[in-house]
């Protein structure tokens, strides 16, 4: 989960990101703003294997953010990109559609992102000197901004129930300014 904070900053920048050549005055700009973060939800699903026993359930997670205190500023020259602060995921567990357990998940932006961003092909791409994050742009207007992207299976290692293996997710999140 430590690597949601990247991935949404990078999906921020997919969704924004512009090539100037291809805009009309019409268009929304991604930079010339804070852009705070007002949403952000994940559903992972994947099986568990039943203690002592060779079978594996279905087990399905779904977040959703809450108490965001985050913002992302996106510059136009160069394109630059910084995100900080933070909000948390309660993330839900249910195994063979019975809920069995449900966590908060402190997603911190003590470490401030700090990167390039670029709009191409439907895509904030956002990158920094370790990282690089691609986001599906959902939507894209004046005052809001709703990404996608696929995160890493291993985001939910800190998830403690034992003999989870997440095979499918998919993150959302909305910005607006």
């Amino acid at each position: 989960m430590k690597r949601l904070l990247p991935l949404s900053i990078f999906s921020l920048m997919v969704l924004f990101g512009c090539d100037p050549a291809e805009e009309t005055p019409e268009q929304p700009k991604l930079s010339g703003g804070v852009w705070n973060l007002e949403a952000a939800s994940v559903q992972a699903s994947g099986s568990a294997m039943l203690p002592g026993s060779p079978v594996a359930i279905p087990v399905s997670l779904t977040g959703t953010g809450e108490q965001y205190q985050m913002s992302v500023t996106f510059g136009e020259d160069p394109k630059s990109v910084v995100a900080e602060g933070g909000f948390v995921f309660l993330v839900e567990a249910s195994a063979a559609g019975i809920p069995v357990r449900s966590e908060r998940f402190p997603i911190q932006g003590n470490e401030r992102f700090t990167g390039n961003w670029e709009l191409k092909d439907g895509q904030l791409l956002m990158e920094d000197l370790d990282d690089s994050f691609v986001m599906d742009v959902l939507e894209f207007t004046p005052n809001r901004l709703r990404v996608a992207t696929v995160p890493d299976a291993s985001d939910f290692e800190e998830f403690d129930f034992e003999g989870v293996t997440v095979g499918e997710a998919r993150a959302e999140f909305l910005l607006i300014r």
